[in-house]
């Protein structure tokens, strides 16, 4: 029964935090929003497109929305995931090696799920698997079962 009350009490000394986290996510999802809306307004762009150049240009600016927008998805991702935390006494605790988070670091980018160490490994993991991930058009080729 002390479990509810230690969670209250790690709530409210990250009640600032938790503020912040809440601030973070509505900027983001309105930028988010405004992205969409500049792309679905744009539905026509392709028709202007008259060389090679044009099209390639209008194609990377489509790629760099859609990157923009990925990063929006990974951020709210990791809000949410820091607002669960805080809520449940888990917050500034890293996921990979359960040590504290330093606070120094969770100044910067409060919603961090690990520390500096275990973020690293966790995105050289990450490319080392998108380096040997298999495009979905090549593992199919070739077999005919």
């Amino acid at each position: 029964m002390n479990k509810g009350v230690k969670h209250k009490e790690k709530g409210d000394k990250f009640e600032g935090v938790r503020k912040k986290l809440i601030g973070m996510r509505q900027a983001i999802l309105s930028e988010a929003k405004a992205e969409v809306d500049q792309i679905l307004s744009e539905e026509d762009k392709y028709n202007g497109v008259s060389d090679d150049g044009d099209f390639a240009d209008v194609a990377f600016r489509d790629a760099m929305q859609a990157s923009k927008l990925t990063r929006h998805r990974l951020q709210l991702r990791d809000i949410e995931e820091a607002l669960r935390k805080i809520e449940f006494g888990t917050y500034g605790i890293c996921d990979d090696c359960e040590e504290e988070i330093p606070i120094g670091r969770l100044n910067v980018m409060p919603f961090a799920l690990r520390c500096v160490d275990c973020q690293e490994k966790h995105e050289m993991m990450s490319s080392e698997a998108e380096e040997t991930a298999v495009p979905l058009h090549e593992s199919s080729e070739g077999s005919n079962d």
